[in-house]
């Protein structure tokens, strides 16, 4: 595992506390602070500085914490640098050891004749006025601090003096989706991808969409949400099922591609094959391609490319590397997988107008890519420029909404209509 990738898995030393769920059991109607503190950008940090300066951090952080930490409150380090506090006591009381924490908590942390400044972003939910489940306020809190990653920066954040319009969402979107309708308003979108050579669409990308209350959303808004509750996998398995179906029954041989996390990497192989078992004698799954998005977060290279190719071996199905340039992608990546496809990613087409370099090394990919036996297409082409841009470069494949906007099938749109 490469140091990038430790720093994101920290492991700290709690000098707190019990048991979560025994905690939880025994609090009754006592009043307390649910706090949810986030430490902003902290992965950035890791890859900066490596894992070890992290988990010094993290450590010194924990210890500050702790120092205001009794033995009636509870410390919990969740998602690697994270931290859920639960103050318990008069709220009041609780509210001013919360600032006197955030105040210990942004004091310049000395590493190695460097001071490191971090920012903290704090979600808190009051328990029995918020909340008069515990169980529930301790999962609210946790989505309560998602939202407001999307929404807010560094500060405090009270549940019921923030907005409880947010509350009601989150209830209502929570019930939604673990309701046993869920499934039937999960909808495939497709976007087209075309061959640059011929000017025919090659296939489609399939996009999750979700039919909620009147309107369709993409999915990946309510992700966090998806994640939270273990939802993601099971759908993402109706949304290959039923883009599958759809193939089959359309008779459509264009290849279809399907996104997968590579942090969900093995749990996905497993739903795939278990998947492509019922397709293998009436779809040809050759027309079916993976994409592995954030491949930057997955270290090991070696095991994956392994996976991959026994699969393609196996069912002959193809696979693409997505968002290639983004983030902190890498040629290790390009060179090391076996794969068919490798994705562009839109804001690396996008600095090519004014960075030109980069246009070369655009080129020097799509030159390589020709060794190899792979296959790029262009994303986000929104504009007739961008398309003449990847056609001069030597792109075979381009997708983006200039070419195709994303669109739902009939035959789903029909089916979803009468769902109330």
């Amino acid at each position: 595992m490469g140091e990038g990738m430790k720093c994101l898995l920290p492991k700290i030393k709690m000098k707190s506390t019990t048991n979560r769920k025994n905690y939880l059991s025994k609090i009754g109607t006592s009043t307390c602070l649910i706090a949810y503190i986030d430490i902003m950008n902290f992965s950035f940090m890791g890859f900066k500085y490596g894992y070890k300066i992290t988990n010094k951090i993290l450590d010194t952080i924990c210890e500050r914490i702790s120092r205001y930490v009794t033995k009636h409150d509870f410390l919990e380090n969740i998602y690697a640098d994270d931290f859920i506090l639960i103050l318990k006591g008069q709220l009041d009381d609780c509210e001013k050891k919360l600032l006197k924490i955030k105040e210990e908590i942004e004091k310049p942390i000395p590493i190695d004749n460097e001071y490191i400044e971090l920012n903290f972003r704090i979600a808190v939910i009051r328990y029995p006025i918020d909340f008069n489940d515990i169980h529930e306020a301790y999962n609210y809190v946790i989505l309560f601090c998602k939202y407001l990653k999307k929404q807010k920066g560094p500060g405090i954040y009270f549940l019921d003096q923030f907005s409880f319009p947010i509350l009601n969402k989150l209830r209502k979107f929570t019930n939604f989706i673990l309701s046993k309708d869920f499934s039937k308003h999960l909808i495939p979108a497709l976007q087209g991808i075309w061959d640059l050579n011929t000017s025919e669409l090659y296939g489609y990308e399939v996009l999750s969409r979700i039919q909620y209350d009147g309107k369709i959303y993409s999915a990946s808004q309510f992700m966090d949400v998806l994640e939270y509750f273990k939802m993601n996998l099971k759908s993402d398995e109706i949304i290959i099922n039923k883009a599958l179906q759809y193939k089959l029954e359309t008779k459509d041989e264009r290849v279809y591609f399907f996104n997968i996390i590579p942090k969900f990497f093995y749990q996905y192989v497993e739903l795939i094959t278990h998947i492509f078992k019922n397709f293998r004698n009436s779809i040809d799954l050759g027309e079916i391609c993976i994409e592995l998005t954030e491949i930057s977060e997955f270290s090991e290279f070696e095991d994956i490319n392994n996976t991959i190719l026994k699969l393609k071996e196996k069912y002959g199905i193809k696979f693409a590397i997505d968002d290639f340039g983004a983030g902190y992608s890498n040629l290790n990546v390009f060179t090391t997988l076996h794969v068919d496809f490798l994705k562009i990613d839109k804001e690396l087409i996008d600095k090519t107008i004014n960075e030109p370099i980069t246009g070369y090394l655009l080129k020097s990919i799509s030159e390589l890519s020709l060794f190899r036996n792979i296959a790029i297409i262009g994303e986000g082409i929104d504009s007739p420029f961008k398309l003449r841009l990847i056609n001069k470069i030597g792109f075979d494949y381009g997708q983006g909404y200039y070419l195709s906007k994303p669109k739902i099938p009939e035959h789903f749109l029909t089916e979803e209509k009468n769902l109330k």
